[in-house]
């Protein structure tokens, strides 16, 4: 799984550290980390200098999104995310959302994306539960 490139998009410090910790532990290397929806939706912008400046690292295959971010939320990240991935190469990345939010309501919306793959809710989720959705995402590919 060492040769997975993730993207994880939370405003919270605590949360991305976890979440890396566990990806980690599962031997996920290329990590890449953005604590908001902008700064994201920037990074994926540059596809041609990200491309060459991290060969073999992007882009992401998988990007774990939360949902309350201030500027860009979620939401937004996704209906923009939409847009850019025909404009550049990202028809085999995946989202999961990665948020603290249970409501049904969130999780609908969430997964009414067609690259929605997953919705999981931070502190339900175990290194197990992350190797599955890593190992479907990979599969669907």
């Amino acid at each position: 799984m060492n040769n997975i490139n993730v993207l994880i998009v939370d405003d919270s410090e605590l949360d991305r550290y976890i979440l890396r910790r566990q990806l980690t532990a599962l031997g996920v290397q290329n990590i890449e980390e953005k604590d908001d929806g902008s700064s994201a939706l920037a990074y994926l912008k540059d596809y041609d200098s990200n491309y060459q400046l991290f060969p073999g690292k992007f882009p992401p295959i998988i990007i774990f999104l939360d949902i309350n971010m201030p500027k860009v939320n979620g939401f937004d990240f996704l209906d923009e995310f939409a847009k850019i991935r025909k404009q550049f190469d990202f028809g085999s990345c995946v989202v999961a959302m990665y948020s603290s939010s249970e409501r049904s309501e969130d999780k609908e919306r969430a997964l009414k994306y067609e690259f929605v793959s997953r919705y999981l809710v931070k502190g339900e989720i175990t290194e197990l539960c992350l190797d599955e959705t890593i190992q479907a995402i990979i599969k669907s590919n």
